[in-house]
């Protein structure tokens, strides 16, 4: 009797021990994390002082971090009403960005990974954005082409985008960001 009570106390311990080490690890950690307004970053995740769940994480391959002089990587998953993006929406992505020598804007699956959309295209640069005489950005995100800046958007499902600022000031700085210092997120209407 005595040593099924051992087995069970040590499956049972094993089980919780590998769960929550695989959800300690599935996703980003909110530890380090700054938040400004739809945008959510991780400063620290390609400097030296990286938080040891965050450093599980990048070791699981999901992607490379900007190093901490090279730029500053930002993630939207929600829009500026606090709505989950979703496929099936379209949105307008509006404003400004902070001072950088260059920035990309694209769309990926909530693991961070791009999608396969039918025009092999998943994101924007700062030299391909076609620009008009109002300042800023204005990008539409949709599933259907738009005129101007189109970026396409998968048939259905959540989705991420994110906005990378390379060589950027801001990189060490991201907690004094304030969300007018970023593009908004819009949601223009659903399907």
């Amino acid at each position: 009797m005595r040593i099924l009570a051992l087995a069970y106390v040590i499956v049972l311990g094993a089980g919780l021990g590998l769960a929550s080490a695989h959800y300690a690890v599935a996703g980003r950690p909110p530890f380090g994390m700054v938040e400004v307004g739809p945008w959510t970053a991780w400063p620290r995740s390609g400097g030296r002082s990286i938080d040891p769940y965050l450093r599980a994480y990048l070791a699981r391959g999901v992607h490379l971090p900007l190093g901490s002089g090279e730029g500053l990587e930002l993630v939207a998953e929600r829009d500026d009403s606090g709505q989950a993006l979703d496929g099936r929406c379209r949105y307008l992505v509006t404003g400004t960005t902070p001072a950088t020598r260059a920035w990309t804007l694209s769309v990926t699956d909530p693991d961070g990974q791009a999608f396969r959309l039918p025009l092999e295209r998943s994101g924007f640069t700062d030299a391909e954005i076609v620009r008009d005489e109002r300042p800023g950005l204005r990008i539409a995100a949709a599933t259907a082409p738009e005129a101007g800046n189109w970026l396409p958007l998968p048939a259905g499902g959540r989705f991420q985008l994110r906005l990378r600022l390379y060589d950027t000031p801001i990189s060490g700085h991201a907690g004094e960001l304030r969300p007018d210092g970023l593009p908004r997120i819009g949601r223009v209407d659903c399907r």
